[in-house]
């Protein structure tokens, strides 16, 4: 059985519908993200897991123990915020001491259990500051180690890493995959931002208008997205309807859309021989942009009125496009998602 079950959860204010009839199940271990735009459930979610929120209808599960109804503070579930809500007239030490303290733990325990986070959060140059002298970054890994020292059943972090500049988001983010891996705990992780998903999570949830359109591993999400509106939000997509794939690449009798990656598209010289792999569709280019993305390269191609973006990878030899300059794309048949609204 799954270590966390939702089942048909429901959960409205006043009017308002937030989700309906939702189910999910998470596995002992793992790390499964929520992820969906802005007001579509996924806080409010976590919250009626956490128990800061009742649900009006549904059954949650943690460990096999029924929780719907059980205190927050009983369902052995510790919550990171966004915000730190950290004690500002305390030190490290003293943060992370508070909830052992309040559980009545001895002091030798507590003592034992601060130092052996102190050290896996790397925190041990700070453990004496207050947290006017630490870093967003630092504060933020305290507030892990917050919650971690108290050994929670079920870690709930609500997009604890969206207000830190980019360069600390992504350094934080691979050390909560690495304390995930290390520590074996099992989270409920909400974010907007799909790079953060697919990184983070051994299971992705894309929540939409307070329902899970698709859940499934992150390859699986970001290769195999389950329809239009799942290829529209996660990741960047060239969407062609049928009408669009016949005029372009001569394939008929199309009743589905095709949703190919950037990357999966195969761009040539205009004079190059057609593919040599028959299963895959070509049709001719211009190119007109380039843009250099890091470790990609972004080419705007148009082929009749229809924009194609092309990604190749940037390597030194890497031979660029010019503006204008006529080419010819291919795209193997496995690289095709094909699906309906």
């Amino acid at each position: 059985m799954s270590y966390v079950e939702i089942r048909e959860l429901t959960k409205k204010f006043d009017t308002t519908t937030v989700f309906e009839n939702i189910n999910l199940d998470v596995d002992e271990g793992k790390i499964c993200v929520l992820v969906g735009p802005s007001g579509c459930g996924k806080t409010t979610l976590l919250r009626a897991v956490a128990g800061l929120t009742h649900p009006d209808s549904g059954v949650i599960r943690l460990d096999q123990r029924d929780v719907t109804k059980v205190e927050a503070k009983n369902r052995g579930v510790g919550m990171v915020f966004q915000h730190y809500a950290l004690f500002p007239n305390m030190t490290v030490e003293q943060n992370l001491a508070f909830g052992l303290e309040q559980k009545k733990l001895p002091r030798p325990e507590i003592r034992k259990k601060v130092d052996g986070v102190i050290e896996l959060m790397g925190l041990g140059p700070r453990a004496k500051a207050r947290p006017a002298a630490l870093s967003g970054g630092q504060k933020q890994r305290v507030a892990l180690a917050r919650a971690l020292v108290l050994e929670p059943k079920l870690l709930l972090l609500d997009e604890p890493l969206s207000a830190l500049d980019a360069q600390i988001r992504k350094r934080l983010r691979d050390e909560l995959k690495r304390l995930q891996h290390d520590v074996g705990f099992t989270a409920i992780f909400v974010t907007h931002d799909q790079e953060e998903a697919l990184m983070l999570g051994d299971q992705v949830a894309i929540m939409q208008a307070g329902r899970f359109v698709q859940i499934g591993a992150p390859a699986e999400i970001y290769n195999r997205p389950a329809n239009l509106a799942v290829a529209n939000f996660v990741g960047d997509f060239n969407i062609f309807d049928p009408a669009t794939v016949e005029r372009l690449f001569g394939v008929a009798a199309q009743t589905s859309s095709w949703a190919v990656r950037p990357e999966a598209i195969d761009i040539s010289p205009a004079d190059r021989k057609a593919s040599a792999n028959g299963g895959a569709v070509e049709t001719e280019v211009t190119v007109m942009a380039v843009q250099i993305l890091g470790a990609m390269v972004r080419h705007y191609t148009r082929a009749q009125d229809v924009m194609i973006k092309v990604d190749l990878l940037n390597k030194p030899d890497q031979r660029l496009f010019q503006i204008g300059e006529k080419a010819r794309i291919s795209i193997a048949r496995n690289a095709i998602a094909e699906m309906n609204e």
